[in-house]
């Protein structure tokens, strides 16, 4: 009987887009018109869902259902005014339509009053056939709203009759996210669970929702019941390897993310966590290999490019390294680590322009940290003197909080030291050494230019 029925929808599509390249006239019923026009609403079309409900309301003047679907694609047009002229005439034959109701709220959540959206929705009997499409509406207006308290109150009811609406549990979901609840969120997916074994959409997220409180045991074990539930579900699998990468069982981890690359063919991220899993446990051959994999599944994958760059980078093949990187930053310029690395490519092939391009930019995107500070000192210690670029880092060390100022000395004293003035840099050095004497190994030996411990000792001492 099922497959009777799809065989009966397809072939009024067909018949309809034959009749459209046709130019041709063909009959159809106003049912055949109203399968018609959903299948082209449900699907996005909405150039066609419009010719086939200008053809529908020119031979089915007063079919109500066919006014109804006609205010739906007029709401969604944004046309509110044709669509309440229609709502009007079809009230004044029909008052307690309840489809009526539905998109009377529709349009009143278009002009954003969704408190009265809200209270017409209320109207709508329990015993209606589209009570429980009202809930989720509703819930969606409280969305608007930002009112999740509410929402997930109306996405519950919902759910309660259809629990097979995944995007309204995720809505679900969400309202507890926004709420703040973890706890409360992994309450309601095991009582969701209690009920729906077999929902691998809510193991997932029972799964995320343990990884997120660092329960990584009942996180894998949530997983294991998605993958239960559906054994080709890529996104448990995914998550199962993120979780085994967090436990460093990075094997484990590959094995995941290889069967979930392999049920759909080639998956750029999982793609990506085995190339950084080979990269943990010291494959660099493998890792590079799974990068380059990547970037030819998907060839706007950024990090996957910054990953070749330092692989080739590393290996002192640094004019490849240069044109990788620049693909990456080509694809997001406003990583930092992509410009760091830039400037340290630069510095090696003594392209001293390019690291000042690579330096303003650093400075320009700000959320610098001291590491990112210890990285620009040290490049600006390997090129020739640059008065400019000295000046730019020492505006922007000197913004820098009060409370990272032992280890900001350091730096100081070093840049201070490559401008040749030795009495600011012994100066900063002694402010360092006094706040933080524990850091001056390390300080000397990431900048050769500060002094050795005991020579620096003697100045005090003098």
């Amino acid at each position: 009987m099922k497959e009777e029925f799809e065989d009966y929808y397809n072939d009024s599509i067909c018949k309809f887009e034959s009749m459209l390249k046709t130019n041709s006239f063909m009959f159809f019923d106003s049912d055949e018109f109203e399968e018609i026009i959903v299948y082209y609403i449900e699907t996005g079309n909405m150039s066609l869902a419009k010719k086939a409900i200008a053809m529908a309301t020119e031979q089915y003047p007063n079919s109500t259902a066919l006014a109804l679907l006609n205010i739906e694609v007029l709401i969604f047009d944004n046309e509110l005014k044709e669509a309440e002229k229609i709502i009007f005439e079809i009230s004044s034959i029909d008052p307690i339509n309840t489809d009526i109701l539905i998109q009377k709220a529709k349009i009143l959540s278009k002009k954003r009053n969704h408190f009265e959206a809200i209270d017409l929705l209320i109207k709508i009997d329990s015993n209606s056939d589209l009570y429980f499409e009202a809930l989720s509406i509703i819930g969606k207006e409280y969305l608007f709203l930002d009112d999740f308290i509410n929402a997930k109150k109306y996405f519950i009811k919902y759910l309660n009759h259809n629990k097979f609406d995944y995007g309204v549990l995720n809505n679900v979901l969400y309202c507890f996210e926004c709420i703040g609840d973890t706890s409360r969120t992994i309450n309601y997916l095991n009582s969701f669970l209690e009920k729906n074994p077999y929902c691998e959409i809510a193991w997932h997220q029972l799964g995320k929702q343990y990884a997120k409180d660092e329960l990584y045991e009942e996180a894998l074990t949530a997983f294991d019941f998605a993958i239960i539930s559906d054994d080709c579900f890529i996104g448990a699998y995914i998550e199962m390897g993120k979780t085994l990468e967090k436990l460093n069982r990075i094997n484990e981890a590959i094995e995941k993310y290889e069967i979930a690359s392999e049920i759909e063919g080639p998956n750029p991220f999982a793609l990506y966590r085995i190339a950084c899993c080979h990269d943990k446990i010291g494959n660099t051959d493998l890792a590079f290999s799974y990068y380059n994999q990547t970037v030819i599944e998907d060839p706007v994958h950024d990090e996957a490019w910054m990953s070749i760059s330092q692989h080739l980078y590393i290996n002192n093949k640094c004019q490849e390294a240069k044109t990788n990187i620049i693909k990456a930053l080509e694809i997001d310029s406003e990583k930092i680590n992509y410009w760091e690395l830039y400037a340290k490519i630069n510095c090696d092939l003594k392209q001293y322009e390019e690291v000042e391009t690579a330096f303003k930019e650093i400075l320009s995107l700000g959320k610098l940290d001291i590491n990112i500070f210890t990285t620009l000192t040290k490049i600006l210690l390997e090129i020739p003197l640059n008065n400019s670029l000295s000046n730019n880092l020492l505006k922007s060390i000197n913004l820098f909080p009060k409370s990272a100022e032992s280890e900001i000395n350091y730096l100081l004293s070093a840049i201070y030291y490559k401008n040749s003035d030795n009495i600011k840099a012994l100066e900063f050095l002694k402010k360092a050494y006094f706040y933080n004497p524990s850091k001056y190994s390390f300080y000397k030996n990431t900048f050769k230019l500060i002094p050795n411990l005991q020579v620096f000792k003697n100045t005090l001492v003098n």
